[in-house]
């Protein structure tokens, strides 16, 4: 044992790379000696990262030696000095929550006490032990090491003594084997000191002998791995029971829908060379309307298909002919889909890539996408002009399929998941068109790949894009993309099922990515994403990520632990309270008050140049309406007449290299009359970004071209003036660069919604105009006769409770989406009797808490008792819920009880069913 002024010999046990490092570094600033062994030395304290049957660990155990936590050194470090070590000690406090026993707890602590009263030299000094182990057993001397370490008395098997005390044997050696060891002396198997040192030892003389002991080990291990794997395979079900009945009740496949009745052709290789000479006499029309008109048993061979997917992409939008293409895509996956084969796998990422570059499936995804986002031009040149928006279309319908197929693989795995046993796991991820296209090698255990961060920056940007328009082509492509992202994330869950490893802890990354990617949403738009999330999985992790950063915004402190719904409840949940109580303060301390408000650098310093006090009418003067009006006529007469100013189509079109176009660099450089010819031409979009986001219309507004500003609002009834980069909108622009003048445009034209809009400073366009006057000014041009006090306690009591709803959403979600992923709320005895298996566990069928008990051991099984266990005590915390409601509007706060009432009221049915 160990005393204070001893100097301590340190050992340490099951600590990995980077966190082993950092304790060396702490040791290095400590007075002690560290033994770098991967065997058990003659140490004084051991510093274990978990307690295990290790050898290190019970052989500290039966020397009596200091087992202690990791936080032992690191505190000790922090004080500069080795701290007294009983608080530090395994043992100290005994866990809950833990699949460690509490005698295995208490062990290291029990016989340090035992040895150190006793005066013993260790847990063994009793013992006269023979090793009857096979020759060359790997285990021989590290037995020998704990022994010793324990003071037992190790003799000879061929010199055996006769009183011999313990006989420690392999279960491959049979007692008998050894005729000189006395029958008198017990036999034990050597998992036996183990068993010894964590847990009390049998003291009673009719201890069973080996042969019993062993049979019944063996026994009991076996029927445990059984039933352990049938309970697995039962939550697994259990999880999936809707996707379980369904495929127990429907045997057909979500893509019938896509399959008419047809009359039924037997394609033979004869049939495909007819095709093939067709579509060579470019006979295109006659061999879709021949592959559609018939039941395609066996796929048409690539060479025979790319042809007409060429012939879309190139241009040739004719509509009759891409729906019977679409047609016989959806007929050769329903017959024969991807996860028929190998071999179909193959085909189809043969056939799912652009018949020009053939460079893959992610190649053709990404120039769908960029097309329907970006209307950028397919990776190869298109013969058809004027229709970019037929073609549009026709990629977002080749996107849907692209979707239908990958919708369809996971259907299936699921369906392998809840219908086959499970005994046998993958190794690596199970091979599909998904994985291909955005997991990269099969195998790979990342989840965030370049890909997936390209998959996530367009769903973040389709949902910037819509912004509160009623654009259903818009609607449709961030629909898809966002069910893409969560197809994949589903994918991800499943197959770490099939590969029975746990994969949840990769999720939060790319949840953290997109709630920090949001960062320029208003709350309006980030409440309408989060809903927008078709993947409960994904919904409630992205959920999480949103209620972290909002905690962080406010340093309020919440559990590090990875989610659980004892997080929600303990952590999340007082977290909840104090983010209302946060935001009713800010709420009172920000009411505003009509006067200096922090004045824009370009504003201070025209106000250093011309005087404080002066207007900003007077110091920024706009052009005058009569200069305007001769302006204006003298352009319109100058474009009427004169012809050497056309300009051609791709010039116009044509961006330098932050992405402006001709409309920015006319808007930027007040050039009127350019913008005047520019408008005039067909098909111009005034709407158009640069790459940074930026439209021409925030380009005059931020370069205070008042002209062009005017006659943008003109001539373009269609120009977005809600368009944001970070929350600026034009007015922002105008009046933080102060263009009081661009800015009356702006609202005479838009409306007091203008006034409405938060970048993501929260700043409302006139917390930019430093002037009461002019602000006022502004202000009556859409609020005539209001207050514009009224005006902003209204805005900040709107986003105020905008905030509070998005906080209770987020928390909403994740107690509603974490029961449902596991389907607590359905009793798992439920699931038993619907897939009429109650035989599985006959005894523990009705009794959840037996069955808690009972199983462990398994991450997937210990994770859904523990999850089940807090489920069941939600009663408990209804009334501490309901009280963190007090600070949130009541309409709000309603939703959320009425969805815990509801779970409470499963909780207690659940509760009896058990009962």
């Amino acid at each position: 044992m160990a005393s204070g002024s001893q100097k301590r010999i340190i050992q340490i046990t099951g600590f990995k790379k980077q966190e082993k490092a950092a304790l060396l570094k702490c040791l290095l600033k400590l007075n002690c000696v560290f033994i770098e062994s991967k065997k058990y030395r003659n140490c004084t304290h051991l510093v274990a990262k978990k307690l295990c049957k290790s050898e290190k660990v019970l052989a500290a155990c039966a020397a009596g030696k200091w087992v202690l936590t990791k936080e032992y050194i690191i505190n000790s470090a922090e004080s500069g000095r080795w701290l007294d070590e009983t608080t530090y000690e395994w043992g100290y406090e005994i866990e809950r929550d833990t699949h460690y026993s509490p005698q295995m707890q208490f062990a290291p602590k029990r016989w340090r006490e035992e040895l150190t009263n006793s005066s013993a030299p260790g847990a063994f000094h009793r013992w006269k032990v023979v090793l009857l182990v096979k020759r060359g057993d790997k285990r021989m001397a590290c037995i020998r090491r704990v022994l010793k370490a324990g003071k037992a008395t190790i003799c000879s098997s061929e010199n055996a003594e006769h009183n011999i005390t313990h006989v420690l044997i392999s279960g491959k050696i049979s007692p008998l084997q050894n005729k000189k060891c006395h029958s008198e002396a017990r036999h034990y198997p050597l998992q036996y000191i183990g068993h010894y040192l964590f847990q009390n030892e049998i003291q009673s003389p009719k201890d069973t002998q080996m042969n019993h002991f062993m049979a019944a080990q063996e026994t009991d291990q076996g029927m445990s791995k059984m039933q352990l794997a049938k309970m697995k395979n039962v939550i697994i079900k259990h999880m999936y029971f809707t996707a379980t009945i369904k495929h127990r009740l429907m045997q057909t496949d979500h893509l019938n829908s896509c399959n008419p009745e047809v009359r039924s052709t037997d394609w033979s290789r004869g049939t495909w060379s007819i095709l093939q000479g067709l579509v060579e006499e470019d006979l295109l029309h006659d061999v879709v309307t021949e592959l559609a008109a018939g039941q395609i048993c066996s796929a048409p061979p690539v060479q025979l298909l790319h042809p007409l997917l060429e012939h879309v992409l190139s241009g040739n939008t004719d509509a009759v002919f891409f729906d019977k293409l679409c047609h016989v895509f959806y007929l050769v996956l329903h017959c024969n889909p991807p996860w028929k084969s190998p071999s179909m796998l193959k085909y189809y990422l043969d056939l799912l890539q652009c018949p020009v570059c053939k460079k893959g499936t992610w190649s053709l995804i990404e120039m769908l996408v960029r097309s329907c986002l970006y209307c950028e031009t397919a990776c190869h040149t298109v013969t058809v002009s004027g229709t970019e928006d037929e073609l549009r279309i026709v990629h977002k319908t080749l996107l849907k399929f692209f979707f239908d197929l990958m919708k369809g693989e996971v259907e299936f795995l699921t369906k392998s998941l809840v219908e086959g046993t499970n005994s046998q796991h993958q190794q690596v991820l199970p091979e599909t068109v998904l994985l291909k296209t955005f997991l990269l090698e099969s195998g790979t255990t990342v989840l965030f790949t370049k890909h997936i961060n390209i998959l996530a920056d367009w769903v973040i940007l389709s949902h910037r894009e819509l912004n509160g328009k009623n654009d259903a082509f818009r609607n449709e492509v961030a629909g898809l993309l966002n069910a893409i992202l969560g197809t994949v994330l589903d994918y991800w869950i499943i197959s770490g099922l099939l590969m029975d490893r746990n994969v949840f802890h990769q999720i939060p990354d790319l949840a953290h990515y997109l709630a920090i990617s949001c960062d320029d949403f208003s709350v309006c738009q980030l409440k309408m994403f989060l809903y927008a999330i078709p993947s409960d999985w994904l919904q409630l992790f992205v959920a999480e990520a949103i209620f972290k950063q909002m905690c962080l915004q406010r340093n309020i402190a919440v559990s590090t632990e990875p989610l659980s719904l004892q997080k929600i409840v303990c952590s999340y949940s007082p977290a909840l309270r104090e983010i209302g109580m946060c935001e009713t303060k800010m709420h009172k301390a920000k009411k505003k008050k009509i006067g200096q408000q922090p004045c824009p650098e370009s504003q201070r310093t025209l106000q250093m140049l011309n005087g404080d006090k002066q207007s900003q009418v007077k110091v920024l003067p706009d052009l005058p309406d009569l200069i305007f009006n001769k302006l204006r006529a003298k352009t319109e007469v100058q474009s009427a007449h004169t012809k050497d100013n056309c300009i051609l189509a791709e010039e116009v079109h044509k961006r330098n290299i932050k992405g402006e176009t001709a409309l920015h660099k006319a808007c930027r450089n007040n050039k009127v009359e350019r913008l005047i010819q520019l408008l005039s031409l067909p098909g111009i979009d005034i709407n158009v970004k640069d790459y940074a986001g930026w439209t021409p219309l925030h380009e005059a507004c931020n370069h205070g071209s008042t002209v062009c500003v005017r006659e943008i609002l003109q001539r373009c009834p269609e120009v977005d003036l809600l368009s944001q980069v970070d929350g600026v909108t034009p007015l922002h622009d105008a009046l933080s660069n102060g263009h009081v003048e661009i800015g009356k445009l702006l609202l005479q034209h838009g409306g007091p919604v203008l006034l409405e809009q938060r970048n993501s400073h929260e700043k409302l366009p006139l917390d930019y105009v430093e002037s009461v006057t002019v602000k006022e000014e502004l202000f009556n041009l859409v609020y005539p006769g209001e207050s514009i006090e009224d005006f902003y306690e209204s805005r900040e009591q709107d986003f105020c409770n905008q905030k509070k709803e998005l906080c209770l959403i987020s928390f909403t979600k994740m107690l509603m989406n974490f029961c449902s992923v596991y389907n607590l709320s359905t009793p798992l005895t439920v699931t038993l009797r619907a897939l009429a298996c109650s035989d599985v566990l006959p005894e523990m069928v009705c009794d959840s808490s037996k069955m808690k008990n009972a199983f462990s051991g398994d991450w997937l099984v210990d994770t859904y008792f523990k999850e089940l266990e807090t489920f069941e005590k939600l009663p408990q915390f209804h009334q501490e819920i309901s009280e963190n409601m007090l600070f949130f509007p009541s309409e709000q706060a309603k939703a959320l009880l009425a969805v815990l009432e509801t779970m409470v009221e499963a909780c207690q049915c659940l509760n009896l069913s058990s009962a």
